[in-house]
């Protein structure tokens, strides 16, 4: 118990920086949907980080169904379906909200390399469903960042490959 404890302890740390990260991403962007994507996301890692408290209480890793709520993409898809229907012309993005993007991609990478690490430790069933669900969520938030990215950085591009313009006409 004492190895899957200090994998805890480390998941908190890194669950707290990303909040913090994520708080501090929102207030530095002018770009409503970056706010909205980096707020989504901040309120993720405190759901992981209420989980990981409860866990190093007891080290319990039953009954976690009822911490995982809707998944972190369909809530960022509404934000992109709300942005297709108010934007009207590209807005560019400055290098800054360009560069809070991708360290916001490699903190995530960062989370599913140790989340992997750990679930290829385990042995135990409820650790390895609760560590693959943490995975799916990261990578979730690391596509989401990306999409974003290339979103910020060229939206007629993003709007013709992600509404498939060539291929329905549209």
């Amino acid at each position: 118990m004492d190895n899957i404890s200090k994998t805890i302890r480390t998941a908190i740390k890194m669950e707290k920086n990303g909040i913090d990260f994520y708080h501090k991403a929102e207030e530095k962007t002018s770009y409503p949907l970056a706010k909205k994507m980096f707020l989504s996301l901040a309120e993720d890692e405190k759901r992981h980080l209420t989980v990981l408290k409860e866990i190093l209480t007891d080290l319990k890793f039953s009954d976690l169904d009822r911490f995982f709520g809707e998944k972190p993409r369909q809530k960022i898809e509404n934000i992109f379906k709300e942005a297709r229907n108010e934007i009207k012309e590209r807005i560019a993005a400055n290098p800054d909200e360009l560069e809070t993007l991708k360290i916001g991609m490699d903190m995530e990478s960062e989370s599913v390399e140790f989340y992997q690490t750990a679930l290829e430790k385990s042995e135990d069933n409820h650790q390895k469903a609760f560590l693959r669900r943490l995975i799916e969520e990261e990578k979730e938030h690391h596509q989401l960042l990306q999409n974003t990215h290339s979103y910020l950085k060229n939206s007629g591009d993003w709007f013709l490959w992600e509404e498939k313009g060539l291929l329905d006409g549209g």
